[in-house]
């Protein structure tokens, strides 16, 4: 009991502390598509993601995330269903934001650089049961607008890069937009 409280407390007090030195902190909620590029076998799903949102430097945020997207059935040509879902995609890792100061109101493009873990998973039956978490890289642009309340609404695209066994790569585009809060200010 005593644990949990401590841990409470210091979630409470954590971004007050922070602010007093300088250091803001958010937290942010995307949804939207995920578009397979150069898969044949995957089709257009969704993604959603969460998100930390802390500044380290006045134009460097740094964004420790999970991401949850879900492929769509592919299509083939003159076949209306295949009747084979799309691969489930985890991913976790870290976005560099690069551009216009954290939270700030007004409207702020940037670019993003990232790096994580992606776990793709397709469970449709035993025969398509296939599953593998690879390293992989992320770039991607954006453009916030800021409000004065310490929300800001995002819309971003990011492009994720993610080698596999045997030299090919798995591609894909997540086109999100979402909600930031800003804790404390800017």
């Amino acid at each position: 009991m005593l644990r949990l409280l401590i841990v409470t407390m210091a979630i409470l007090i954590l971004p007050t502390a922070l602010t007093a030195q300088g250091i803001s902190l958010g937290i942010g909620v995307s949804g939207g598509l995920n578009l397979p590029i150069a898969q044949q076998d995957q089709g257009s799903g969704t993604a959603f993601g969460v998100r930390g949102i802390v500044k380290a430097l006045p134009m460097i945020t740094l964004e420790p995330n999970v991401f949850f997207g879900k492929y769509g059935e592919p299509t083939i040509e003159g076949v209306n269903s295949i009747g084979l879902d799309g691969s489930k995609i985890t991913s976790y890792g870290i976005d560099a934001r690069l551009g216009a100061p954290m939270g700030v109101p007004g409207f702020s493009p940037y670019a993003l650089v990232g790096m994580g873990f992606y776990k793709a998973k397709r469970d449709q039956t035993a025969m398509f049961e296939d599953e593998s978490t690879d390293f992989g890289w992320s770039i991607g642009l954006g453009v916030g607008l800021n409000l004065p309340s310490n929300i800001g609404v995002d819309l971003r695209g990011r492009f994720n890069l993610i080698p596999v066994d045997g030299g090919s790569s798995k591609k894909s585009l997540f086109v999100v937009g979402g909600l930031n809060y800003y804790f404390g200010g800017n």
